[in-house]
């Protein structure tokens, strides 16, 4: 048996611990972990969060590396123990023929699902390889049964011709050619839409990007346009190209900000008055709340704009960085603070709290920043609209709207209502497909106003690939346009082709 140390009976989850919830109604938790349900000893079900806690059982919860100790131990059937401390867990035979079971059962139903819809698949290449997977089974042989049912399910989806399939892409390539394989490969794939980066950890990915304070990134200084490159060639390839454009995001400790050189002052600056690079993966972050700052970026869209014929402009990290408490938390610089102390009438050094009026104030303060940004640029788009430049803005946001403006003063619900945006692209970056479902649902019944484009990243956080085709059903069901995958770099040749012969198979 794989055991894994209980942190505790109830109650919060933390950062990778595995917790057991017993009693009633449900665990609680957020999205980000894994969960099973056991019953009389045995795994009944495995996979979302926020389980409810069934009768004469248990629910086991992990997150980070417990979360990828139950995804990797556990099935459906698995018998499961709990021992001095531990949790326990074996795919026994039992467990082996049950999952076996469940998959055929699964395939059966999709096959009848499609019939009743009407829907074309390959029904003779999805009946073989369920006959296939029952004959394995019968054999005793479950892992290729599994093996057969899993194959199944990828000819057993629907695919929806004319939705958004669009993926991130951050260039590396050095010639045409090389643009031209990963252009080639992906909409082989089925994509339809590139979304690519001009701009990362504060250096331009190509010349005409290039400014005094946003230097060539190393790899491109010979002079080669990869931008003008993916540009000319997604649309040789009937795809889509927007750019992907990374705002008050400006660089990464330790490998330096050439803005902060140059603009120390413009720089988001926690309550000690030192520059804040620690507050989410080490990134640097410039002060929204700054005249001078804005300005720059919209002079760099204007210049990316005119000088690249994209079909569309993504904002990128169009918010603060993360709060961790008052201590972490950006703002702080005197004249942020000047400001807000003369429109609230509020000293923001004297909070000590995240859990205060005042701090909510501050919160909200900071968000109307950000927004009167997103407002910029938006007139900015306008204008191109009213020369005949039709180009779509967008933006990338935190999926879940109420930690959004609590974690990264990050109101896009209002972007959404004040019809700003031609789409939203929701982080929806969970490892269950029925978590990614649920939240994604939320939004668009809350916040439909702008289509709902969901960023997911199975492949980035290298779960099993069948989980990319399950997070697309379940957007879809949610009520999605399309997908955004994060991102190129981590797409496998096995994990395009099952997209191309399952859900991405009509173009």
């Amino acid at each position: 048996m794989e055991s894994y140390k209980i942190s505790h009976i109830g109650g919060a989850r933390g950062a990778d611990e595995l917790v057991i919830y017993e009693g009633s109604g449900n665990t609680g938790t957020n999205n980000y972990g894994y969960e099973a349900c056991v019953v009389d000893g045995r795994v009944v079900s495995c996979g979302r969060n926020n389980s409810l806690i069934p009768e004469n059982g248990y629910v086991v919860s992990g997150h980070g590396e417990a979360m990828r100790f139950l995804a990797n131990n556990i099935c459906v059937g698995a018998r499961a123990v709990i021992d001095n401390g531990l949790f326990c867990v074996e795919i026994d035979r039992e467990a082996l023929e049950i999952n076996a079971q469940v998959g055929i059962d699964l395939i059966r139903s999709r096959i009848n699902t499609l019939d009743e819809s009407g829907e074309e698949f390959d029904r003779e290449k999805a009946e073989s390889l369920l006959n296939k997977a029952v004959e394995s089974k019968e054999n005793g042989d479950f892992d290729k049964s599994k093996e057969y049912s899993e194959e199944a399910y990828y000819y057993t989806t629907r695919s929806v011709s004319g939705e958004v399939r669009a993926i991130w892409h951050r260039p590396h390539e050095k010639s045409d050619a090389q643009v031209e394989e990963t252009v080639k490969r992906l909409t082989d794939a089925g994509f339809n839409l590139l979304l690519v980066e001009t701009n990362y950890e504060g250096y331009a990915n190509a010349q005409k990007c290039v400014c005094d304070m946003l230097p060539i990134r190393k790899g491109y200084e010979n002079g080669f346009d990869v931008i003008d490159s993916f540009i000319r060639i997604c649309h040789k390839y009937g795809m889509k190209i927007h750019c992907w454009f990374e705002d008050f995001f400006f660089g990464v400790h330790p490998h330096g900000c050439p803005m902060a050189d140059i603009h120390p002052e413009w720089m988001a600056r926690r309550k000690d008055g030192g520059i804040l690079h620690d507050a989410f993966d080490d990134f640097y972050f410039l002060n929204p709340a700054l005249d001078e700052v804005c300005d720059f970026l919209l002079g760099q869209i204007k210049l990316i704009i005119d000088n690249y014929d994209f079909d569309g402009f993504q904002l990128d990290y169009i918010r603060y960085p993360v709060i961790r408490s008052v201590d972490r938390s950006a703002g702080f610089d005197e004249y942020t603070k000047s400001m807000f102390l003369k429109d609230t009438g509020i000293d923001i050094d004297t909070i000590e709290s995240v859990k205060t009026p005042e701090w909510d104030k501050f919160l909200e303060w900071r968000a109307e920043k950000v927004t009167a940004y997103v407002a910029s640029v938006h007139s900015l788009i306008m204008e191109y609209r009213a020369n005949g430049r039709n180009i779509e803005l967008s933006t990338a946001v935190f999926g879940d709207p109420v930690e959004a403006i609590k974690l990264k003063c990050q109101n896009w619900q209002y972007w959404v209502k004040q019809n700003w945006l031609d789409a939203i692209y929701p982080m929806a970056y969970l490892s269950d497909a029925e978590d990614v479902g649920n939240e994604v649902r939320y939004m668009v019944e809350k916040y439909g106003e702008a289509p709902n484009i969901s960023g997911i990243s199975p492949m980035f956080n290298k779960l099993p690939v069948i989980e990319s085709t399950k997070q697309v059903e379940e957007c879809r069901k949610a009520g999605a346009v399309g997908v955004a995958f994060f991102c190129a770099s981590n797409c496998t040749d096995i994990q395009l082709e099952k997209l191309k012969i399952g859900v991405f198979r009509n173009k």
